[in-house]
């Protein structure tokens, strides 16, 4: 297993290195958009204060986190439909399914350097905060941080492969990743605490796993909190994990069962 994680983390990395300008321009994107944040966080002084007061910070720390984690969470949702429609493209997804490996197994492994990627891109965006515009986070607790990102991935990847299924059916990207992604940027606290929306539509912002990544993050990196302070949050998200998990399984299953019996693996 060790050997076919290597061989998929080198296959993706050789692809992602042949773009080299790519890497300096999302540096470039990474950079202006912590300025932006920091200067628009100037600009607002102490009008948002009162909303992040449990926080103890500001509101360029507060979306600071929220920009950095957020592709883990956007990830989650559409990695493994991404790896479907591309080999899909390729005209390999037959081959995969026949293949010793599951399929399962290989769709997963697909995902490894895009999430490494993203793990680096986070962390650049940390330490040029950081160097450059004086965060000051509890770099102690960055490791829990990243256990908490996990269960965070743990609980939408039930929702990955529910779109997973819905690409390897319809041969077309799944709404699901739009709608998830619009409430996540609305409801789940990314731009702005959830505090602020109407009391009507706050409910539902507790119905997303972003929603407690989000809050359990700064609650570390900026409280200097322990792990056992946000054990409520691991309990929510590991809720989502035990309902959403297992239906994605059976809605992939299904998925995959109705694909064969329509002979609709080598088209596109």
């Amino acid at each position: 297993m060790v050997y076919k994680a290597t061989a998929f983390f080198e296959r993706d990395f050789h692809i992602q290195a042949s773009y080299r300008l790519n890497f300096v321009l999302r540096l470039i994107r990474i950079f202006v958009a912590t300025a932006t944040f920091y200067f628009i966080s100037q600009s607002l002084g102490t009008t948002v204060t009162s909303y992040l007061d449990r926080y103890r910070s500001d509101y360029f720390h507060f979306v600071l986190l929220g920009v950095a984690f957020y592709p883990f969470m956007s990830l989650s949702l559409g990695n493994m439909a991404d790896a479907v429609g591309r080999y899909q493209q390729d005209g390999v997804l037959e081959i995969l399914f026949i293949s010793p490996t599951p399929i399962l197994t290989t769709l997963t492994l697909s995902t490894l350097w895009n999430y490494s990627w993203t793990l680096l891109q986070a962390l650049l965006y940390l330490l040029i905060a950081g160097a450059l515009f004086q965060a000051q986070l509890a770099w102690a607790n960055l490791a829990v941080a990243g256990l908490l990102v996990l269960w965070g991935i743990a609980a939408n990847v039930g929702l990955g492969l529910i779109n997973a299924s819905f690409v390897l059916v319809t041969k077309r990207a799944s709404p699901l990743i739009y709608l998830s992604s619009l409430a996540t940027n609305l409801l789940a606290g990314l731009f702005y605490p959830v505090e602020v929306l109407p009391e009507q539509i706050r409910w539902l912002s507790y119905l997303l796993p972003a929603t407690y990544v989000f809050d359990a993050v700064r609650q570390l990196l900026l409280q200097s909190t322990s792990l056992t302070d946000v054990r409520w949050h691991l309990a929510v998200l590991s809720g989502f994990a035990l309902v959403l998990l297992p239906l994605g399984l059976i809605t992939f299953r299904y998925a995959v069962r109705r694909a064969k019996i329509e002979g609709s693996l080598t088209q596109y």
